[in-house]
């Protein structure tokens, strides 16, 4: 049997990848190694990996690489412990081939471990732009060590082929996590309030801010920019879930307690919903806010208005129920007021979505079974061709 491992360390690409992981597991021809790492192991960042031993998955290796300081060294320190442990794992665990989703630094740093130890690499959502944060860097650079590519629509196809790729080894599937939301069975709204303890009798937004760090203007200055615009909805609940594990994240988890403290009938703040409870939010919610990538993909899918605050996002497709605005509250105040008008509200349900394939998961599954990995780490460069216009302008050979 071939041997897949799967890599996860946040709550967010583990909710999107849980489908996948089922049909490795499911399937007779592949082996699943999980291997379990990041803030799934991090006890103010929701300690997930309880949801991960619900779903019914025994990770073969639970790697905590200290992620008790979000500043930049801390980072580092945090990143050269990956390296290191996950190098270990491959070494005792021998995978064929490894997968990884997205563009963070700990997916980044299993990536490197990969290389290194010559095991192919499937990465998942590649292609993309985010040029608001370092991520960027993280899966372009995914991209150039991975050998399987499996972006979610054929822009970001077309990119990674412009990076050099082979183009027979990108395969556009469509988003996960837009499939997964047509499997999903959603709770209902008293089903959810039971679950959180708090009571949605009110109309509500979802919000998710995590740190920008590539802007100019700090995360703290920017959230606070949200929570005075969000101070102008009273009549309005609001559902806080918790930064992530990038530099200033601890920052604005502190902020987000200061404000339910300040607003304790009004707001509820958690470290991680979960899977089932932030999607089953997010299609009861009035609008998603934010700079989430699920503020993106996924609230589109369930015809829900996005608030895209500040670069984070910048690059990324875009749909018309998105709302891009600057992270002052002034613009967040006018992007609120657009998402209630009737023109705004009547073009949701004509939405046509370019991440959307039908059987995403099992496509991978496929592919990662019938690969010849063969010979596979010898890649050359996938040269575009060019023909010349002038000196100053080339076109691409159709």
């Amino acid at each position: 049997m071939r041997k897949i491992c799967v890599y996860t360390s946040t709550r967010a690409e583990y909710g999107l990848l849980r489908n996948l992981i089922r049909q490795i597991h499911a399937s007779p021809e592949l082996a699943l190694q999980l291997l379990v790492s990041g803030t799934h192991l991090v006890s103010d960042q929701g300690m997930t990996i309880e949801e991960i031993i619900r779903d019914g998955f025994e990770p073969d290796k639970c790697v905590d690489i200290e992620l008790t300081d979000d500043s930049s060294d801390g980072v580092c320190h945090s990143m050269g412990i990956a390296i290191s442990e996950y190098g270990k794992f491959f070494a005792e665990h021998a995978p064929d081939m490894v997968v990884v989703l997205g563009d963070r630094f700990e997916a980044f740093c299993c990536a490197v471990a990969a290389q290194v130890s010559c095991i192919p690499i499937a990465h998942i959502h590649g292609g993309e732009s985010t040029q608001g944060a370092i991520d960027e860097a993280f899966r372009h650079g995914i991209t150039k060590m991975a050998h399987l590519h499996f972006p979610c629509c054929e822009a970001y196809r077309h990119r990674i082929i412009q990076m050099g790729e082979q183009p027979g080894h990108v395969y556009n599937v469509g988003a996960l996590g837009v499939e997964n939301i047509r499997r999903l069975k959603f709770m209902g709204r008293e089903e959810l309030e039971g679950s959180l303890n708090f009571k949605l009798d009110k109309p509500f937004f979802l919000v998710t801010f995590h740190p920008v760090t590539l802007e100019k203007k700090g995360a703290k200055d920017q959230f606070e920019q949200l929570l005075a615009a969000l101070d102008q909805y009273p009549h309005y609940k609001l559902i806080f879930t918790g930064s992530n594990a990038d530099t200033g994240g601890r920052g604005i988890n502190e902020m987000q307690e200061e404000y339910k403290k300040r607003h304790p009938f009004q707001c509820l703040a958690v470290p991680s919903l979960g899977y089932l409870r932030y999607l089953s939010a997010m299609r009861l919610c009035d609008a998603v806010i934010g700079n989430s990538s699920s503020g993106i993909l996924e609230a589109p899918a369930l015809k829900v208005p996005t608030i895209n605050i500040g670069d984070r996002q910048k690059g990324r497709n875009r749909v018309q129920s998105i709302v891009d605005c600057d992270p002052s509250k002034e613009a967040i105040l006018a992007a609120l007021e657009r998402i209630n008008t009737q023109a705004f509200q009547s073009g949701l349900s004509t939405m046509t979505l370019p991440f959307e394939k039908s059987g995403t998961a099992k496509k991978i599954k496929e592919i990662l079974e019938k690969a010849d990995l063969k010979d596979i780490l010898k890649k050359e460069f996938y040269d575009i061709r060019y023909k010349s216009t002038s000196n100053r302008d080339m076109q691409v050979e159709k």
